[in-house]
């Protein structure tokens, strides 16, 4: 009985903190952003949707500095899958790093990385 009375304790503790976390976040936004949640966060973003729905925004300084390498390459822009890329812009994986890509287009080359809430 008295462990019974313990395991209450243990999943009401549990169930409270889960709830105190989901009320910190400002925005609402946990885990993987979709499309509009990135426009509605970012005015201007420059992102790419993939086909399954992935999104990948460009920005954050710090990708820019990191040394990566072209992967392999997982698909070309089409109409509508970006906001500031061109069509025909080719999409790499980076071999470093798994949540930012590399995408090449007209001599250029840009950095995205994986669109994720706090």
């Amino acid at each position: 009985m008295e462990e019974l009375i313990d395991m209450k304790k243990v999943i009401t503790v549990v169930l409270i903190t889960i709830l105190i976390l989901m009320g910190c976040n400002d925005h609402g936004y946990g885990g993987l952003l979709n499309r509009s949640q990135v426009e509605k966060l970012y005015d201007d973003a420059d992102l790419i949707e993939l086909e399954d729905g992935t999104v990948y925004i460009n920005g954050p300084e710090w990708i820019e500095e990191q040394k990566l390498t072209k992967g392999d390459k997982i698909g070309i822009v089409e109409e509508g899958m970006a906001t500031k890329l061109p069509e025909g812009a080719i999409i790499y994986e980076s071999k470093e790093s798994q949540p930012i890509l590399i995408v090449e287009y007209q001599g250029e080359t840009k950095r995205y990385l994986l669109a994720s809430g706090e």
